[in-house]
């Protein structure tokens, strides 16, 4: 199951961010050696002051949370253009209101210690189907997103492989590249069948609220200077697209 948590939201969900952040921490630093801030055993960024949408794969059987990722609009501050598109060796400018960015993508270390049926793999297929049904719902055309060479089997294998935009050898052992990956309603029940998760991966809102709108975020840059930029947010006055089974 994959709960929605909006970032100005952020808490009314204590237990989901503690654990996401402190899975960031272990995965992020502790084993992938990434030059990122780890504070008090939590890995939070500038970007998580943002007002991202965070999704979250929580085991509905035990309620353990097993991974995490964060949207962001490309119109706005983002990763690929305030700390990757410099390191690449094609220039990188992707920008539009109908891509959004996904970066911290996140396999919490419990999920991959359980089996295959209830772990790692299950917990992937669920943040990527997420990812499809939010950006349907939201009427992307793509996600953006940075990944390296030991990705593309596992995105392979999730039948859903980003187009590479650009590439780097300067990031690190392996290469590394910027891709685009198509947002549309083939590919979301590719994934389905493929993973035999057959329904939404997406939590019901309670309130009632659906996604998806963006609304405008002011954002500080120095003293007297702002940045509008446009965030996605959960609202309560549209429905999301029906799709077949």
């Amino acid at each position: 199951m994959i709960r929605l948590i909006q970032g100005a939201d952020s808490h009314r969900y204590p237990r989901e961010m503690d654990a996401m952040f402190r899975a960031r921490a272990a995965v992020f630093a502790g084993r992938l050696g990434w030059d990122v801030t780890v504070v008090d055993g939590r890995e939070i960024d500038s970007f998580d002051g943002l007002n991202p949408l965070y999704l979250i794969a929580i085991d509905e059987a035990t309620n353990t949370i097993r991974g995490s990722l964060r949207l962001m609009p490309t119109t706005g501050p983002n990763m690929l253009k305030q700390c990757f598109a410099g390191f690449f060796d094609q220039p990188v400018d992707i920008e539009s209101g109908t891509i959004w960015e996904c970066t911290r993508f996140c396999l919490h270390p419990d999920a991959e210690t359980q089996p295959s049926a209830t772990g790692a793999m299950r917990t992937t297929w669920e943040l990527m189907l997420g990812i499809c049904e939010v950006g349907l719902r939201a009427g992307l055309s793509h996600i953006q997103g940075v990944y390296d060479q030991s990705m593309v089997r596992v995105y392979k294998k999730t039948r859903w492989t980003p187009a590479p935009v650009a590439s780097t050898t300067r990031l690190g052992p392996l290469p590394v590249f910027v891709g685009l990956w198509e947002v549309d309603e083939e590919t979301l029940l590719r994934m389905r069948r493929v993973s035999g998760i057959s329904s939404s991966v997406i939590e019901p809102v309670a309130s009632g609220r659906t996604l998806i709108l963006e609304e405008p975020v002011n954002v500080t840059l120095t003293p007297g200077e702002h940045e509008v930029h446009r965030s996605p947010v959960l609202v309560g006055d549209r429905q999301p697209k029906t799709l077949s089974a």
